[in-house]
């Protein structure tokens, strides 16, 4: 993937953005190790309310990210808080701070 600008997006201006529909990682590695910093990203989110960067693609292909705390994380949906779902294959990265 070709470095592209990244557009910090607000947790409230997520419900009203299509994201990929198509996974953004091709290697199976990279989405295995998503799933294990998704978990831990839940983790920390329900037991201490922290918050994470969270890298992710919208439909038209541009790279956004959103700081934000998250909730519950399967290998379909990531729940924010505030009831806002994102398609798992959408995210790119996920970093602790």
């Amino acid at each position: 993937m070709e470095h592209q600008e990244v557009t910090l997006v607000e947790k409230e201006d997520l419900a009203g953005i299509l994201f990929s529909n198509v996974d953004v990682l091709e290697d199976p590695v990279k989405r295995r190790l998503r799933q294990i910093y998704l978990e831990r990203a839940e983790r920390l989110g329900n037991a201490y309310h922290g918050k994470v960067k969270m890298t992710f693609m919208t439909e038209e292909g541009k790279m956004m990210m959103v700081n934000t705390t998250i909730w519950s994380a399967d290998n379909q949906f990531i729940t924010l808080k505030g009831g806002v779902h994102i398609p798992t294959i959408a995210v790119i990265e996920v970093e602790f701070s």
